[in-house]
């Protein structure tokens, strides 16, 4: 797996819009965030763009994906939100350049497509991060914090909390996933996860419980689970319960999941829809250690 080079200050990043609207204040903010890095933010053709719910139409949605990644002059693209777009788009997008000269892509949610293709199709790191349609809901130093420490290389670890669902061990593996309802949509195109011998990270967001339970069952039918290491479980946030109720929590569900498997489980990790949302590179070494303490999560890059 490579990944690409870190950023340094007055490096110009890419922002653009590949998936839903994004009102304009929330980008200015993160603009002026990327200046207080010492970066240079340049912004793609879908700012301000609209078409219904997404950020303009999609040859326009695309076009703006593939000159940021064929500009040597940029050398990180921001996806400033999620919603729904990249598949779409996706199979339409020309990686040869982008393979020789690969760059950072950050975002989550939606972008799991992308961070799936660059891993699975061109072997190629991404960070699964916090966006600027975040800022809705205010600046989290501890979101930004950590995306600043991957994008510049600098040392990432985290400490989890024990929970009462953990189950204990150690072990390593470059890191895949996302949300958990685009992994499973994903299944037999070429933006699919390949979870074989990986730390996998799952989270979600907005879904009512069978729907999350059906998700996690179809991809342990496809295999997603037969080969994975380890698995760090993120936020699982707005769930909705079922009438009559399902019977089990977001978290149940997840570990009734892979109950069958040996691999050490991790609940808790603040990445995803929640209110912080931690940085993770996608493609790293991961070494997850899951014991009676709580967990650990350290990066080789």
């Amino acid at each position: 797996m490579i990944l690409p080079p870190f950023l340094k200050p007055h490096d110009k990043v890419g922002l653009i819009s590949t998936s839903s609207f994004t009102e304009d204040r929330y980008i200015q903010e993160a603009v002026r965030i990327l200046e207080s890095w010492h970066l240079k933010p340049v912004l793609g053709k879908t700012i301000g763009a609209r078409h219904g719910s997404m950020a303009g139409p999609d040859r326009l949605r695309k076009q703006d994906l593939q000159d940021m990644l064929d500009r040597d002059d940029i050398k990180a693209i921001f996806q400033t939100t999620g919603g729904y777009g990249i598949v779409r788009i996706i199979d339409q997008v020309d990686f040869s350049h982008f393979k020789y000269k690969p760059k950072w892509v950050v975002g989550y949610s939606d972008t799991t497509f992308l961070h799936n293709h660059l891993q699975g199709q061109l072997s190629t790191g991404s960070i699964h991060g916090t966006m600027a349609a975040d800022l809705e809901a205010g600046y989290h130093a501890t979101s930004w914090e950590s995306l600043r420490k991957a994008l510049f290389g600098e040392d990432l670890h985290y400490t989890i909390q024990p929970h009462p669902l953990n189950r204990l061990g150690t072990s390593s593996g470059m890191l895949v996933g996302g949300t958990v309802s685009i992994l499973c949509n994903a299944k037999g195109t070429m933006s699919e996860v390949n979870s074989n011998g990986k730390i996998l990270f799952l989270e979600e967001v907005g879904e009512k419980h069978f729907r999350l339970d059906s998700y996690l069952v179809s991809l342990k039918h496809a295999g997603k689970f037969d080969y994975v290491r380890g698995l760090i479980v993120g936020e699982l946030v707005e769930m909705e319960d079922d009438d009559p109720p399902f019977g089990k929590t977001p978290e149940e569900i997840v570990m009734d999941a892979v109950k069958e498997y040996d691999f050490p489980v991790s609940f808790g990790f603040k990445a995803g829809h929640g209110e912080v949302n931690k940085a993770l590179i996608l493609g790293a070494l991961v070494h997850l250690k899951v014991n009676d303490q709580g967990t650990t999560i350290s990066f080789e890059t």
